[in-house]
């Protein structure tokens, strides 16, 4: 059927504006939000002096497949795969090196651990990287796999690099269960990297006062 010029005219508005009602009430899906629960930790050796300097955590480089924002689990096969409608609050990336800036403050009993780019004049002693190469679950385990660099910034050199991998299993089958396990695993993370950066990295005089928020 051919609409006349005129009559299209006369009823454009009006369908104009059908369209825009009948698009507002199409059902559409809330996505439901998650972030990492902070894991407040005690200091590893309360009696033990920080390490000298400033600790610099890097940016947290994350695998291809975990820079979306969706929560990954695994299938039958072992492949990940996005969970629709559920999704990360911010990206791994800042979520993870936020948690773990705090996380290193209080396992360490010190102030001077900082998310990069840091203090604009920090006096920079040892410097933290972080690769991400897995974090995803299903409904009966939440896996992490991530190696981490630890790296002396005055002497230039690379003080140790290690592997860490763990598998949790999930106290509730469901997603508050993963995303319980999943800050867990950060925490467990950041507690590592803690013990080896005591370990490693020259520590300050047992005098210098060690902790202050």
């Amino acid at each position: 059927m051919i609409i006349p010029t005129r009559a299209f005219f006369g009823i454009g508005p009006w369908l104009a504006v059908a369209l825009l009602l009948g698009g507002c009430l199409i059902p559409t899906r809330t996505a439901t939000l998650y972030s990492l629960q902070p894991m407040h930790q005690q200091p590893l050796r309360p009696a033990a002096a920080p390490p000298a300097g400033m600790i610099l955590l890097m940016p947290i480089q994350v695998a291809p497949h975990l820079q979306g924002r969706s929560l990954l689990y695994l299938d039958d096969s072992g492949e990940s795969r996005n969970s629709a409608g559920h999704i990360w609050s911010a990206t791994l990336d800042r979520q993870i090196g936020q948690r773990m800036t705090i996380q290193l403050q209080d396992l360490l009993a010190t102030a001077n651990v900082a998310l990069y780019p840091g203090p604009r004049f920090g006096d920079i002693r040892c410097q933290v990287e972080i690769e991400l190469q897995e974090f995803s679950g299903n409904a009966r385990l939440f896996s992490i796999l991530a190696t981490y660099t630890i790296s002396d910034t005055t002497a230039k050199r690379i003080l140790t690099r290690k592997t860490f991998r763990q598998n949790r299993v999930l106290d509730n089958p469901d997603y508050f269960g993963y995303v319980t396990s999943a800050s867990q695993a950060v925490a467990d993370l950041s507690r590592e990297v803690a013990i080896t950066l005591l370990a490693v990295c020259p520590q300050t005089s047992p005098d210098v006062t060690r902790y202050e928020r």
